[in-house]
């Protein structure tokens, strides 16, 4: 792993910055996918990152500043990494890079008993006060899956501990519509603008009862579930289809 602090390369034995701020987990991350030394849909990480600071008050670095680092970090790098952008609201400030290992397993889902508010004051704010996502991926794990599926007082799937997810419906692609309450991911992003992927609300019956699903993340991109409690869900063409085009599309493009 290669790290930066408030703009200084870290050589020496790791110390972060002790503070409030960072005990509290008071502030905002960013995960951003790089391949070689070219970092992926940069100005949208930064973008949304710039809308959770000036939601919940706090001042995060100049967009330059933060990406003079990262493109640092990135100098001789080979192959696909993981890019961790933190800022903390004391206005400390790291960057973390690390490889990213391939991944055989297709993830499977349960049904979270605890909701998600959609009218939440931290609703579509990447915090790094994230405990409430990783109890979603604890407890799966503790019952033999991969992630948990939140719902919102609606009843609306809103994402999973770690992801956005994408339905397959009579030959649609569907995403929960940013009122569910779910992160307004990246690549939940460029899945709407360059692949006409529809927001809609939908319940976890409605889930259940589509042909495929799937998780799309930053670094995963787009993967297909394989199992979400009892039902298996098999490969799908069109899903198939669409995670080679993203792939390429990603591949091809630094910007999107």
């Amino acid at each position: 792993m290669k790290l930066l602090v408030n703009g200084k390369l870290v050589t020496e034995p790791l110390s972060l910055p002790f503070s409030l701020s960072f005990i509290r987990g008071d502030g905002l991350f960013e995960t951003i996918l790089s391949v070689d030394e070219k970092i992926i849909a940069w100005h949208r990480h930064y973008e949304r990152l710039a809308k959770s600071a000036e939601k919940i008050l706090i001042t995060i670095p100049a967009r330059i500043d933060i990406e003079v680092g990262i493109n640092q970090l990135l100098k001789g790098v080979v192959g696909k990494s993981r890019v961790r952008v933190a800022v903390l609201a004391d206005g400390n400030w790291l960057i973390a890079v690390e490889h990213v290992p391939e991944q055989d397993k297709l993830p499977s889902l349960i049904k979270m008993n605890q909701i998600l508010n959609s009218n939440s004051p931290l609703t579509a704010v990447k915090s790094i006060s994230y405990g409430q996502s990783m109890l979603a991926v604890r407890l799966a794990q503790a019952r033999g899956y991969t992630d948990g599926v939140y719902l919102n007082q609606n009843g609306d799937v809103v994402e999973t501990g770690s992801a956005n997810i994408v339905v397959l419906k009579n030959e649609k692609f569907i995403t929960p519509s940013l009122e569910s309450g779910c992160l307004p991911g990246i690549t939940r992003q460029i899945l709407i603008k360059h692949f006409d992927i529809s927001e809609e609300l939908f319940t976890w019956e409605q889930m259940l009862d589509s042909d495929a699903i799937f998780l799309c993340s930053s670094i995963r991109l787009l993967i297909p579930v394989s199992k979400v409690e009892d039902k298996l869900f098999e490969n799908n063409p069109l899903g198939e289809k669409l995670i080679g085009d993203l792939n390429q599309i990603i591949r091809s493009k630094i910007e999107l």
